[in-house]
């Protein structure tokens, strides 16, 4: 995997950047929300939310040792709550069964991961845990609002999928959005890569020119330790980095660099 460090755009067009780990245990409120834990978080979120109770669903496999050869699954319902934390318009999202840094102001992949790893730290510290899911998510909207749209600032593949909004077909069929869908593999990880027309206000006519690339890369691999997620998160934004690379042109990357 080529290395795109370096590259820092002075602008960017990022609607939205998700991290978001899955406990595969369901964590103890107390131990969750214990006071060294929320003083970390309160540090960098230091706007606390409301909580939010919510019941998890979870199904234990019970083995007889009678019948070894066939299992038992009793589903359980767990109550737990769901709290967040605001700096601005970013934040954080902790519940018993999954973590989300939800990022809407982007400064630098740096600056948001570290903020995440100071809070996963306080809470792999306090118990073993291992994740059932982990995904990072980059959605970058192109809109009239913020840029002239062009074919030449996409790869041909991506430009391809430009649609006119004013196409009316014979028997007065209406295009309302248009995205398609690359899969990738990336070595334990999922990259499902979105392009296209995405239309704001679906599921109304497309009326408006806005072009979404929407990266999103996650790995369902239950993983142990806090160091292997850490670096799970970093996997999949590397791969993000070097798919959105060959997505865009110098065309675009002039505009990113305000040239």
């Amino acid at each position: 995997m080529k290395d795109f460090s370096a590259i820092k755009y002075a602008n960017t067009f990022l609607n939205q950047v998700i991290i978001r780990v899955d406990f595969l245990q369901f964590l103890e409120t107390e131990k969750l929300f214990s006071d060294d834990i929320e003083k970390v978080i309160l540090k960098l979120f230091p706007r606390r939310g409301m909580d939010q109770k919510i019941r998890f669903d979870t199904i234990n496999v019970v083995i007889d040792p009678n019948k070894p050869s066939m299992p038992n699954a009793q589903k359980e319902t767990l109550e737990g709550i769901q709290r967040e934390y605001h700096a601005g318009k970013n934040k954080i999202i902790l519940s018993n069964k999954f973590i989300i840094s939800e990022v809407n102001e982007y400064n630098t992949f740096e600056k948001h991961y570290q903020d995440f790893q100071s809070v996963l730290l306080s809470i792999y510290a306090k118990q073993r845990i291992t994740s059932a899911r982990i995904g990072i998510r980059y959605i970058n909207i192109f809109g009239t609002e913020n840029i002239k749209l062009r074919k030449n600032m996409f790869s041909p593949e991506i430009s391809a999928t430009f649609s006119a909004k004013d196409y009316v077909s014979d028997n007065g069929s209406r295009l309302i959005r248009a995205m398609n869908m690359n899969e990738y593999q990336v070595m334990n990880m999922l990259l499902n890569f979105r392009f296209g027309m995405f239309n704001p206000d679906y599921p109304n006519l497309l009326t408006k020119e806005s072009f979404a690339l929407d990266y999103d890369c996650f790995t369902t691999e239950p993983i142990e330790t806090m160091d292997a997620v850490l670096r799970t998160v970093v996997q999949g934004h590397d791969a993000i980095q070097e798919l959105f690379e060959s997505s865009i042109t110098d065309s675009l990357r002039k505009v990113l660099n305000h040239e």
